[in-house]
């Protein structure tokens, strides 16, 4: 008997939900339902279909979709509760202390917090950006060493950053792919097309573009893309992004993070359900008129380069960069598919990133699908997301390993969990950047 949505106390081993539509991770099947038992999916079925003695849960005009995947994060606590409240089941986080985030990876189980998938540290040169966070290395043979020790210690890839000399980067891959590891990278010095060229399988943020395209172009990141000059560069970008197709590079553009350095300073930041700490971390960026306008300008190049790629069947991953950018955990992957559909990816294509596309690039096939088999993650929203990616999604319920959640519960249980926002090895590396700053100011 179709009955809405169960209330919290309840539990069976084996039950259904159905939703006026079933995007399974490639296509859409209207008026099914999704079988779960134990954990586990067993079947996808036309809603008739469903034996009438197993409970089935209904909303009208909602769609199901399996849990999302965000690809490009940094994990604290105060982050798990608030990706399951927007459907992200699973997240790739891309730096960490090694011993801290697979500690993290075996407490996700059972509690309110997406399954955590791990590259370890950064690997970065002598002098890291963010030594809390990395593993330093001080030569070629140390290097490689370096990836091996992480791979035998369980992780799922490899971060290349881009103060590692390129020289070392094709034994470092060679290393990471023998032991079935894909290797990205963050590549603002390097280039994009040095670390493609080295065997690199992903680069992060485009911020390598930059060196490919404007060798001599201002100091400064991401901004830079939005310096009125860095329109002369159209041509050298279209060939670029020919070169990262013929590579077969695969892009991680993190859209959400650029924004989101437009609405901090444009004082358009909702910062919903962040902890206080993080925005005024974050809040240390200046608000000047100019700057605000840089970042608008430097978004839209963004979003104008990463359509080249799309153009040129380039693979496209959805990742957010949480928790940089004040940005909220969940929220800000369908913020990132909103973005890339600006770009020019239509909504169900998004979906298919977010969802089977990236769980084949993380090795993970029975990830982000509805199939039998396959672990019980799934997200149910209100509306039709396969047409339209809302920034904002009404979300209806979250089942999570075959546990259902709503997202009334996981919000006051983020609240608690921000009580560790200080506690973490993120925030102690924040803390090590302020000082950083600080002390430049005053030598100023």
């Amino acid at each position: 008997m179709s009955i809405a949505v169960p209330d919290p106390a309840f539990a069976a081993k084996k039950f259904a939900w159905s939703a006026d539509r079933v995007f399974d991770g490639r296509r859409v099947l209207p008026a099914h339902a999704v079988v779960m038992e134990n954990g586990r999916i067993t079947g996808i079925l036309p809603k008739a279909s469903v034996p009438a003695s197993l409970p089935i849960f209904y909303e009208r005009d909602t769609t199901i979709l399996p849990g999302l995947l965000d690809t490009h994060v940094h994990f604290m606590r105060w982050e798990a509760p608030l990706f399951l409240a927007y459907g992200v089941t699973t997240i790739r986080d891309v730096g960490n202390d090694l011993v801290w985030i697979l500690d993290q990876q075996r407490r996700a189980k059972g509690c309110a917090c997406p399954g955590i998938l791990c590259v370890g540290p950064i690997l970065d040169g002598p002098e890291p950006s963010h030594r809390v966070v990395s593993r330093a290395c001080s030569d070629l043979g140390d290097a490689v060493a370096a990836v091996r020790e992480i791979a035998e210690a369980g992780v799922h890839g490899v971060k290349l950053y881009h103060n590692l000399p390129v020289e070392w980067l094709p034994s470092m891959v060679q290393e990471a792919h023998a032991f079935g590891l894909k290797a990205s990278m963050h590549c603002l010095q390097t280039g994009v097309l040095a670390a493609g060229q080295a065997g690199v399988d992903e680069f992060f943020h485009l911020d390598g573009i930059l060196t490919d395209v404007w060798p001599n172009h201002p100091s400064g990141w991401l901004d830079v893309w939005g310096v009125p000059a860095f329109e002369e560069t159209l041509d050298a970008q279209r060939q670029v992004a020919d070169e990262i197709a013929e590579l077969g590079m695969t892009a991680t553009p993190t859209l959400a993070y650029w924004q989101s350095q437009w609405r901090t300073r444009a004082a358009d930041s909702e910062a919903r359900h962040v902890p206080p700490e993080m925005i005024a971390w974050q809040g240390r960026a200046g608000k000047t008129p100019a700057e605000v306008d840089l970042w608008r300008r430097a978004l839209d190049a963004a979003i104008r380069f990463t359509g080249f790629l799309l153009r040129r069947d380039v693979p496209i991953l959805p990742g957010t960069d949480v928790p940089f950018g004040a940005l909220c955990p969940g929220q800000s992957l369908w913020r990132e598919l909103s973005l890339l559909a600006r770009a020019g990816m239509p909504a169900l294509r998004a979906l298919q990133a977010a969802t089977s596309d990236a769980a084949d690039f993380l090795g993970r096939p029975l990830l982000g699908r509805l199939v039998s088999g396959a672990v019980a993650d799934l997200a149910v929203v209100r509306g039709d997301p396969t047409q339209r990616i809302p920034e904002d999604p009404d979300m209806v319920a979250i089942v999570h390993d075959g546990a259902i959640h709503y997202p009334s519960e996981l919000f006051v249980q983020a609240r608690k969990a921000a009580r560790t926002v200080t506690e973490d090895p993120w925030w102690v590396q924040f803390c090590i950047h302020s000082a950083a700053c600080d002390e430049q100011a005053g030598s100023e």
